[in-house]
């Protein structure tokens, strides 16, 4: 039976406190160097459970405390990209994608695909949100994943978007919550599926190449599916496509021509990663008991001793 830990509050609070002040902008008036050296040290290790539930705690907060609605959230990307590199710098000693421990990337990415299956759960079972609130918080996820973009399994993404690196880790994660049989589409998963379709139409890298993000989007299949789920969702609600329907067609139109041009270099499938970019299986630990060699069989010993003794009496007589 798999061992559960228990929830610790504790780390859960130290963590939450630096991702609110983080969201919020307050390290900038109340912290200085000693304040951004420990979050950058809390950094380094964030595979704890607890980590991703406080990231999504505070985004989800952003306006649930506020005298009024602050629906437009700071740009987030710098800040989240500083810390990160000064744990890394902290960590390893160096920036470099190459030189940095796959456990270190997978952790980023793991960190970002559980925050958002965390905010999307508490969206639609904890608090009735308002779309625009529920946007806010979609936004500074993403500016939070644009910031970690140095910081993944697949090296090219630091030269992509936050929603690339989002729907990459989200597509390479363990757990498939954007599965046919998983997927439950409320208004929360709509109203993401709107900002997220909203990044990928602002960029103007449509390229049908791995390192595109609307290559990426018409290429994976669980975001295929999540899609496809959404506009479900629209048609039973009677509600128009929205952001979301405008980038399926922009994506059919395109996966259409380059059915019309075999000769055109097609984008590869996100999805399964290179071999080279994922994290390595940690071999099993096995326990090698001391032995003692083994000795020869005496009767082989033996033998040669016998032939001898023969030759010598056959000798004698």
């Amino acid at each position: 039976m798999q061992h559960v830990a228990a929830f610790n509050e504790e780390r859960y609070e130290l963590y939450y406190q630096m991702f609110s002040s983080l969201v919020h902008g307050c390290d900038n008036d109340d912290g200085g160097a000693e304040v951004e050296l420990m979050h950058a040290n809390l950094l380094i290790d964030i595979r704890w459970p607890e980590v991703s539930r406080a990231l999504a705690d505070s985004v989800c907060a952003l306006n649930e405390f506020s005298t009024r609605p602050c629906y437009s959230v700071r740009p987030l990307a710098s800040d989240v990209a500083r810390l990160v590199h000064k744990a890394a710098m902290i960590a390893f000693g160096t920036c470099q994608h190459e030189s940095i421990p796959s456990w270190f990337l997978q952790n980023c990415e793991c960190l970002l695909a559980a925050t958002l299956h965390k905010v999307l759960v508490q969206f639609a079972t904890r608090s009735a949100r308002t779309e625009v609130e529920m946007q806010s918080t979609f936004g500074a996820l993403l500016d939070i994943a644009e910031g970690f973009r140095g910081f993944v399994g697949l090296h090219y993404l630091a030269e992509s978007t936050g929603v690339h690196v989002l729907m990459s880790a989200v597509a390479n994660s363990k757990y498939d919550f954007l599965a046919k049989e998983g997927v439950v589409v409320r208004h929360a998963e709509r109203v993401f599926g709107d900002a997220l379709s909203e990044r990928i139409l602002a960029d103007p890298n449509r390229v049908m190449d791995a390192r595109s993000a609307f290559c990426f989007f018409a290429r994976s299949e669980r975001w295929e599916e999540f899609a496809k789920a959404c506009l479900d969702y629209d048609s039973l609600m009677d509600r128009e496509g929205g952001r979301l329907a405008q980038l399926s067609v922009v994506v059919d139109i395109a996966t259409r021509g380059m059915c019309a041009h075999p000769d055109r270099p097609r984008c590869p499938a996100p999805h399964p990663r290179p071999v080279m970019d994922a994290s390595p299986e940690r071999p099993v630990r096995t326990v090698s008991l001391p032995r003692t060699p083994t000795k020869a069989v005496r009767s082989r010993i033996a033998k040669p001793r016998r032939r001898a003794t023969g030759r010598l009496v056959m000798d004698m007589a």
